[in-house]
């Protein structure tokens, strides 16, 4: 897929942007990340749920599109995180969580 001129400009923009918030995040005090926090806390509390659903779309959307650009070696990957990740979840659950999950209905 070739892009055109303007769509590489707006991905150089969007990586652009992409670095100086990684780099802003990065450099905030525990101060700046603690308000940073609160507003987003009201932020989503003050959503409807049509705001919602149209959040959980694009991302749904986003995660499709992302998947099906990994290669078969990032899912490798990725499989290999989710099964580490899962094992280490299960060792901390508690003997009451893990009856309450096994039990079927």
């Amino acid at each position: 897929m070739k892009l055109s001129p303007e769509e590489r400009k707006e991905m150089k923009r969007k990586d652009k942007n992409k670095e100086y918030n990684k780099r802003r995040l990065q450099n905030m005090t525990e101060e700046q990340k603690e308000k940073r926090r609160e507003y987003y806390k009201r932020y989503f509390k003050n959503t409807t749920e049509e705001q919602k659903e149209k959040r959980k779309e694009k991302t749904k959307e986003y995660n499709k599109r992302r998947l099906q650009n990994m290669t078969e070696e990032q899912k490798e990957k990725r499989k290999e995180k989710t099964k580490e990740y899962n094992k280490r979840y299960r060792q901390k659950m508690t003997e009451k969580q893990k009856n309450k999950t096994i039990t079927p209905l």
